[in-house]
């Protein structure tokens, strides 16, 4: 075991999970993968198993949500490596028009086009400011600028 490579692992720009430049699809090693994956606060990310570090290339952010709901009330985000969540508190950031949220990391989850279009159903405006209200909830929606 010790001669064995680790594959290159990266995540494309719509969360898509690659090996060696090969397209995964064993959703449950995906799932795998993304539940152990860490930041290392310089937009850097790694796999952490069994004390071992491997590298992860991302081309934007390493998660995306290709789906959301309504359940009890709340918002529930579903990510491409199937986990899901309660969407969380915080604004949702607009970059070239395309939304973002902090799941675990600044910024480091994007939303689907259908996802953000079934979160615009619960649009309003106030003071010429937009705002996601579902349920006691409310996300301003925020445009930042591209660094």
């Amino acid at each position: 075991m010790e001669n064995f490579r680790a594959p290159e692992l990266f995540i494309d720009k719509d969360g898509l999970w690659y090996a060696d430049g090969v397209l995964m699809i064993n959703n449950e090693i995906i799932k795998l993968f993304a539940s152990h994956l860490k930041n290392d606060g310089h937009k850097e990310y790694h796999i952490d198993w069994q004390k071992h570090l491997y590298p992860v290339r991302v081309e934007d952010v390493p998660f995306f949500v290709p789906s959301l709901t309504g359940e009890d009330g709340q918002l529930i985000i579903q990510l491409y490596d199937g986990r899901r969540f309660p969407m969380p508190l915080g604004n949702i950031l607009m970059k070239n028009n395309i939304p973002y949220i902090s799941l675990f990391w600044q910024r480091d989850t994007k939303l689907s086009r259908p996802a953000y279009a079934e979160l615009c159903k619960s649009l309003i405006e106030r003071e010429g400011q937009f705002f996601i209200k579902y349920g006691d909830n409310e996300w301003l929606v925020e445009e930042v600028e591209e660094k």
